[in-house]
């Protein structure tokens, strides 16, 4: 069996990313894969005394935000059905256990140039080409389609890669409905605004223009 029930050796490997909850790895022979590993409470720096406190209280809620995106994911995967290839969202794969504590298993988006994918800020810099407009533009009509609940989209969380077929925009990490009253999930209006607000703020950051009414990016 490829991961079902085998420890992970990370002994030897170094973070590609860090975050305050969470580490990223290269899946030790499977190019085509990435860990999140959750960082060991003893290592964790947090500024906000809210999130120091509740992570000691509750230790479960470290997991939350991450429990919240496979819930989000497979439902997007059960939507998409056999049209799943074209999911805007990184595919997760499962939780596995590591040298370096548990992670969960997640897709390794490639650019297009076969290394990892780069943020959209990265792309941004040099001005967006009209093949990657049009990703950006496919990824966000997507993202109200299939109604997927976003509570952080940014320009450091999407990626612009490809799954083989041309490129494309992903959105590998900020979602999931988190509010113990799930208003998004409930009410596309709702959802269809926050939305809005976040792209929005994506193109002012990164000196396009956002355009509610057609729901879409263009040059500045």
């Amino acid at each position: 069996m490829l991961f079902t029930a085998k420890t992970i050796d990370l002994s030897d490997g170094q973070p590609i990313a860090n975050g305050t909850v969470r580490s990223v790895y290269d899946f030790p022979g499977q190019p085509d894969l990435l860990i999140k590993v959750f960082t060991r409470s003893g290592d964790r720096v947090s500024h906000r005394f809210g999130k120091r406190l509740a992570w000691k209280l509750f230790p479960e809620a470290q997991y939350r935000s991450t429990l919240k995106e496979l819930e989000c994911e497979l439902r997007v995967s059960l939507k998409l059905g056999t049209n799943i290839e074209h999911s805007p969202l990184s595919r997760m794969l499962g939780v596995v256990q590591t040298s370096r504590g548990a992670g969960v298993v997640v897709e390794r988006i490639a650019g297009l140039d076969g290394g990892l994918a780069p943020k959209l800020y990265e792309v941004c810099r040099n001005g967006l080409d009209d093949p990657a407009l049009d990703a950006l533009n496919v990824f966000v009509g997507q993202m109200f389609d299939l109604h997927i609940v976003a509570r952080d989209v940014k320009s450091s969380n999407i990626v612009y890669g490809t799954r083989g077929a041309g490129p494309a925009c992903f959105l590998i990490d900020g979602y999931g409905e988190r509010n113990l009253i799930p208003l998004r999930s409930l009410s596309r209006r709702l959802n269809d605004r926050s939305l809005n607000k976040q792209f929005s703020l994506i193109a002012q950051k990164a000196g396009l223009t956002w355009n509610a009414d057609q729901r879409a990016f263009s040059n500045s």
